[in-house]
């Protein structure tokens, strides 16, 4: 027996090893899959080309993200990824594509796209730290003068055109695949996995870069695509937040954005939220409570992020 036990305790530590594998995902050198989190990390960079046509484009942008081979000039981001690799690893964590947008008469006109939404956000290195903001804040509305706000992606998938390259003469391929589209700033655009959600978007040449944000042209960065999934968080604030107001101002805020949970005030003097919904959701409540209700000073927030449970009707106060 003690010559099979070796070969077993090989086998069975191989399939341990195998199995964390699994769970964290794959990387290739340009593509990352983190199925736990439902999240995709590409590497990139932003776009060297971006600017390049501006006597005709006026500094409008039609793309937060391209492929290697998209129009690289009205994009903000270039990835060393294809689209048909994100279209692929989306595969993987077993989402499938939804309906691109389109253009029917009968219903009036445009019609938009629909599927499992998606966030996303950029990381890249200045000065030895990390600097990671929403993807939103790379991109302004210069008719409304302000940065595009946050917002959860479509991916529709594109739409779907003959392939050129096959036999099967019936055979078709996504859109995505030749344009090398990831992320389009505009809803009508059926040739990107991703469309913009708001309304306004079907407008012509709304959206510029906002130079604030934005480093500068060629820096290396991370672009990370995450399922806008549900989920539950379960948050501790410090500082001035007992006697304040600061339960009632969570209740009203998280009723509002249409989160479920409740808060609490601790003897050790801080406030405890938990609190369930779609993560978009959830960032911007996070957001609300670093502001804190107008006598009120946060100091710290620490956060711990768990499966959604379903258990919670309504947002209150406990005492």
């Amino acid at each position: 027996m003690k010559y099979l036990f070796y070969p077993c305790a090989i086998l069975f530590t191989l399939c341990v090893c195998l199995t964390g594998l699994s769970n964290y995902g794959w990387t290739d050198g340009h593509l990352q899959i983190i199925e736990k989190e439902q999240k995709i990390i590409l590497k990139g960079e932003i776009s060297k080309a971006l600017g390049q046509f501006d006597d005709t484009l006026k500094g409008a942008v039609e793309y937060i993200a391209c492929g290697p081979t998209g129009k690289l000039y009205e994009s903000i981001i270039t990835t060393e990824a294809s689209a048909k690799d994100v279209y692929e690893a989306i595969e993987k964590l077993d989402i499938k594509p939804g309906t691109p947008p389109d253009y029917v008469e009968e219903k009036g006109g445009h019609v938009p796209p629909t599927g499992t939404t998606f966030l996303l956000s950029v990381e890249w290195e200045k000065d030895g730290k990390t600097q990671r903001v929403r993807a939103e804040e790379l991109i302004y509305n210069f008719k409304a003068d302000k940065p595009l706000p946050p917002v959860a992606w479509i991916y529709s998938g594109s739409r779907v055109i003959p392939d050129l390259d096959s036999d099967d003469e019936d055979a078709m391929i996504p859109h995505a695949f030749m344009a090398n589209h990831i992320v389009a700033l505009k809803q009508t655009d059926g040739s990107a996995l991703f469309q913009n959600p708001l309304p306004e978007s079907v407008e012509e040449n709304l959206y510029k870069k906002n130079d604030e944000v934005m480093p500068k042209l060629g820096t290396p960065i991370n672009f990370i695509i995450e399922v806008n999934r549900k989920m539950q968080i379960y948050v501790l604030i410090s500082g001035k937040v007992q006697g304040v107001g600061f339960r009632n101002f969570t209740q009203t805020n998280a009723r509002q954005l249409g989160i479920n949970g409740y808060a609490k005030n601790l003897a050790n003097g801080k406030v405890e939220v938990v609190a369930e919904g779609e993560k978009l959701k959830l960032n911007s409540l996070i957001e609300k409570l670093w502001e804190g209700p107008r006598v009120s000073r946060v100091d710290d927030i620490k956060i711990e992020e768990r499966k959604f449970t379903g258990e919670f009707k309504t947002f209150g106060v406990r005492r």
